[in-house]
């Protein structure tokens, strides 16, 4: 589905001609397409559930969004979604489904992508980003992670299948394959400092992936 999505579908319009390719999505101009968000979307399966928030982009669930109380825990909206996802409730929703959030006011946004386990949800941090006691944090994190153009980006250029285990970037691999990018649109070289554990091997595997489909 991921593949569909991604590269678009082939399709005929009669027997014997020619295949075209039918673009699901415009990733390279998200303003084209049509975004919607639905709220306690009920939803048939071997159990009925209705996920607090459903982002559609040109009709096509691509995140879910489960929201807490300020006082209950994420956790309690990560394994929601988990368990949302088992054959028992709704399993046959979450096949287009490519980010998977849960939050609340205290804590912010954590976010994985299908059959991510609870261990590995990353909470989202912004680039430079400076506390203000003013701001309601989770808001803020859904501003940003949730922009039309980063949630495509996130989406087309940050999701990788691992031997089979698909995961998503977390923050500092993200801004730091963004500031390569514009290194590299600058024919200049740098470096990307990690610490341990930080994921140098699929940051090097998103950033080769850009420059081979967007540098000539």
């Amino acid at each position: 589905v991921y593949t569909i999505l991604r590269y678009g579908a082939k399709v005929r319009e009669d027997v014997g001609e020619n295949t075209q390719t039918v673009r699901l999505i415009d990733w390279e101009n998200p303003q084209n397409n049509h975004f919607a968000i639905a709220e306690e979307v009920s939803i048939k399966g071997e159990n009925r559930k209705r996920p607090d928030i459903v982002i559609y982009v040109n009709g096509i669930a691509l995140g879910v969004l489960e929201l807490k109380r300020s006082t209950v825990s994420v956790s309690e909206g990560i394994r929601q979604n988990l368990d949302n996802q088992k054959s028992m409730f709704i399993m046959p929703f979450f096949a287009t489904v490519q980010l998977v959030m849960a939050g609340n006011d205290s804590n912010g946004l954590y976010y994985g992508t299908t059959k991510t386990e609870e261990k590995y949800f990353l909470k989202w941090k912004e680039d430079n980003d400076v506390y203000n006691p003013n701001e309601i944090i989770l808001d803020k994190h859904i501003v940003q992670f949730c922009a039309k153009e980063r949630l495509l980006e996130i989406i087309h250029d940050f999701v990788i299948f691992d031997f089979g285990t698909k995961k998503l970037c977390r923050p500092n691999q993200y801004f730091g394959i963004k500031e390569a990018q514009k290194c590299i649109a600058k024919k200049e070289g740098g470096i990307i400092w990690h610490t341990q554990g930080s994921g140098k091997s699929l940051t090097m595997v998103w950033l080769a992936k850009w420059i081979l489909e967007n540098q000539s």
